[in-house]
């Protein structure tokens, strides 16, 4: 059986990589979704190194470190779209060998290749990593980052913790919104260095001590403290009117809604009676009945408004289920960092303002695999990525290049 499924598996990848590289290559586009600003501003910003007056402010919500990087190789080739289209796609398979990396050291047990298909035929995956945009250059920063924290704990090497740091940061100063992942560092070492019981004086020892090693992961947040202060902000002023601190009735139950959709498959196991908390999805999807920007709401467009109203409803459910399900995982090692960053980049998402798009949610689908552990069930991980997200792929992929 495993042999069958090895074959299938890279075959999903290929196709929906090699869709997306066909479309860049021969179809080429016209700059979509938000490639015109990054263009725009890449060549403001490059070549050379920016001045303060340029990061103190500019038309973008994306963080220097992507604009001083493609401002400078940008400029070597003419800002080519399809040049720059081409390195995203190179980002986009680097994450999956992260990615893959990252199953095999802390899902060692695992065949890795269903989780690497399903993140390869999410369609946010392959859509946007044939568009100059920012989400995979983060996503594989960040996938960086949390591979050199494990290798870190595993061998004890500085240079590992040097390299989870620096990636750590310039994923933050790619999306600021990445400080959810060195966050989800320090709860983590926390939480695994906790004592094993409070009867005892001396059990405080290592939980006092696991508060000094944990801090090491504060670096990167640190480190971001002067742009925050330019900025004022976690964005430039420009479009902080879009991304500040605030809770949206609309922000939870887009991330509800598309969390069931994506994850429908894997809520089911092990279902207990408290799990009932997930309805109180319901609520809030009837507070904002149509997600924020994305395929989903398209989707929803599609129905009749009761239809569509039901069918919110419910991914809501399975969507808060879901991540209700995640918190238990907080105290098993193998699950640990990623169920802890999983949910604080959803709960960072609930408070980012009122523009939250479900393409932001794309860091947590890797996080979140490794919590379902397709690996364990291949046949369903097979008929949802082939018959559900690959579909969906194309057709997102299809209408970028329209």
């Amino acid at each position: 059986m495993f042999k069958f499924y090895r074959y299938l598996f890279p075959g999903l990848i290929a196709l929906a990589l090699g869709f997306r590289l066909g479309a860049i290559l021969i179809i080429r586009p016209a700059p979509v979704i938000d490639e015109p600003i990054h263009l725009k501003v890449a060549q403001q910003f490059g070549p050379g190194l920016p001045a303060i007056a340029q990061l103190r402010d500019y038309p973008s919500a994306t963080g220097p470190f992507f604009y001083v990087l493609f401002g400078n190789l940008g400029a070597l080739f003419g800002y080519n779209l399809t040049l720059l289209r081409v390195t995203v796609f190179a980002m986009a398979l680097g994450s999956l060998l992260l990615f893959y990396r990252v199953l095999k050291r802390l899902l060692p047990a695992d065949n890795p290749l269903p989780a690497v298909a399903l993140l390869a035929t999410a369609p946010y995956f392959p859509a946007l990593a044939g568009v100059f945009m920012t989400e995979h250059f983060a996503l594989f920063l960040g996938l960086a980052a949390l591979l050199y924290y494990l290798r870190f704990h595993d061998t004890g090497r500085p240079l590992d913790a040097m390299l989870s740091l620096l990636f750590a940061t310039l994923a933050i100063y790619t999306r600021s919104y990445f400080i959810f992942l060195p966050a989800a560092f320090i709860i983590a070492d926390i939480v695994a260095n906790r004592p094993s019981s409070l009867a005892r004086p001396s059990s405080f020892v290592p939980h006092l001590s696991s508060f000094r090693n944990a801090a090491l992961w504060l670096v990167p947040i640190l480190a971001f403290l002067p742009m925050a202060l330019l900025w004022r902000g976690l964005a430039p002023p420009f479009y902080q009117h879009m991304y500040h601190p605030g809770f949206q009735w609309q922000n939870a139950s887009s991330l509800f809604i598309w969390t069931g959709v994506f994850f429908l498959p894997w809520v089911w196991h092990e279902v207990r009676p408290w799990h009932l908390l997930a309805l109180l999805a319901i609520p809030a999807v009837l507070l904002a009945p149509s997600p924020g920007l994305g395929i989903t709401r398209s989707v929803l467009k599609l129905l009749p408004h009761p239809l569509a109203l039901d069918a919110a409803c419910l991914f809501g459910v399975i969507g808060l289920l879901w991540l209700i399900r995640l918190a238990p995982l907080v105290l098993k090692p193998e699950s640990r960092v990623a169920a802890i960053g999983a949910l604080l980049l959803v709960a960072g998402l609930l408070v980012s303002g009122p523009a939250v798009y479900e393409r932001y949610l794309l860091p947590g689908i890797p996080l979140m695999l490794i919590r379902a552990r397709p690996g364990t069930r291949p046949g369903l991980a097979l008929a949802w990525a082939g018959l559900f997200q690959l579909p969906l792929a194309l057709v997102h992929i299809l209408h970028l290049a329209g």
